[in-house]
């Protein structure tokens, strides 16, 4: 195993930007992700700027805190390490404590801390949070590892780009399987992982109803869908076909819960003309690509979809609004229409382009687009086939490029 600190600059310049405001910082993300060894080297950066004696840091997965998760112990424990010095207040993993808003509120409203505060729960911002301090926090959301920080760590001189990519789709960017070696260790670490998503995040969310085997199903079906729209009606058959108890009302719960603990995004489909909402499917990502791979096992079989879920991501890292474009007029889709204020752009994602039928699809997708914005289709082709104004780009290139 690697001994070595995985450098986050994007978030580490997002976090830097706040400081010195009055404006709570709530870093979010799967479990796992990197939320606290950001949140670490962000409390080394401020100790070397105002000095040690300024940063209060409190882990609430730490042992003082695996019996009482209460109000009390949390504040017990933030005052028992207060000092008139201190400025930065960094709680990480703060939604384990029950009532943990309260707190965070009450010391925010003294006016002498900087609040930083980490969770693995997308309702954490959808809690008394929101209602007690609206316009007074913003959210970093954190993903696993983007390609350009995997290869950073890798291979500082980017001279095996390809092999490194092949790893990085097969096993992910979550930093601990890019600390290991072993092939064997990587799997296993992300069976954990998911393992410990799914009974500490997940199943809370769903309550009794929750059964394992139905709950690691859902994840398959899904993780074998990636890139194709999904209904809750389609994946409830499934699932009834595989031999498991499940109805409309319950499945709904599991997908809330797979979305709000960050395991699955999601992508809606909208016409590509006006844009309105198009029927009840959605695409569904994972959000790390070796998920896929400890359930689906052989890349060769899902190379594709593996491109379009790294595709996903990096859009997503970037800030972009995605959903997925349908042509009314004869049903062709777009992969993603990607949003981030005034900008747009659309992108089609495909292993390889060398088949002519292949082409014609991809760029055909394109054609119902009246607009100007940029148009992608994205392979793992050398030879650019780029024509009529659509561009054809390399996929390791496009994730390393952030223009």
């Amino acid at each position: 195993m690697r001994n070595a600190i995985i450098q986050r600059p994007a978030y580490m310049e997002m976090l830097k930007s706040y400081t010195g405001t009055d404006i709570i910082r709530v870093i979010t993300g799967v479990r796992r992700c990197g939320k606290s060894s950001l949140l670490r080297m962000y409390r080394d950066w401020l100790e070397e700027q105002s000095g040690k004696n300024s940063v209060l840091y409190i882990n609430f997965e730490g042992p003082e805190f695996i019996l009482d998760k209460s109000l009390e112990v949390m504040v017990r424990a933030i005052n028992s390490k207060l000092t008139e010095h201190t400025r930065f207040m960094l709680l990480d993993e703060v939604q384990l404590i029950n009532g943990w808003e309260n707190a965070v509120n009450a010391y925010y409203s003294m006016g002498q801390y900087e609040l930083i505060i980490t969770g693995s729960n997308a309702k954490m911002l959808s809690s008394e949070l929101a209602t007690l301090l609206t316009g007074r926090y913003t959210e970093i959301e954190m993903l696993p590892l983007s390609f350009y920080e995997y290869i950073s760590f890798m291979d500082p001189g980017k001279g095996n780009c390809e092999k490194l990519f092949e790893d990085y789709l097969l096993y992910g960017g979550f930093p601990i399987t890019a600390l290991l070696d072993d092939p064997a260790q990587k799997i296993n670490i992300l069976q954990a992982i998911l393992d410990s998503i799914l009974f500490n995040d997940v199943r809370p969310k769903i309550g009794s109803d929750a059964n394992n085997e139905t709950l690691k199903r859902a994840v398959a079906f899904l993780n074998d869908t990636v890139g194709y729209p999904v209904s809750l009606n389609s994946l409830s058959h499934r699932i009834k076909s595989a031999g498991y108890k499940m109805y409309y009302e319950l499945l709904a719960r599991y997908m809330y819960a797979l979305k709000n603990s960050f395991l699955f995004c999601n992508a809606e489909f909208h016409a590509v003309k006006g844009g309105a909402r198009f029927g009840q499917s959605e695409k569904y990502y994972p959000v790390d690509t070796g998920l896929v791979t400890i359930t689906k096992g052989n890349m060769s079989e899902n190379y594709g979809s593996l491109l379009e879920n790294a595709v996903f991501l990096e859009l997503k890292r970037r800030g972009y609004s995605l959903s997925a474009g349908k042509n009314t007029s004869d049903g062709s889709e777009i992969d993603f229409v990607a949003v981030r204020g005034s900008e747009k752009m659309y992108l089609q994602v495909t292993a390889t382009l060398m088949d002519e039928n292949t082409r014609k699809r991809e760029f055909h997708a394109f054609e119902a687009v009246k607009d100007n914005f940029p148009k992608y289709v994205l392979s793992m082709d050398r030879h650019d086939f780029s024509k009529d104004g659509i561009l054809n780009m390399y996929i390791p290139d496009f994730l390393l490029d952030a223009n």
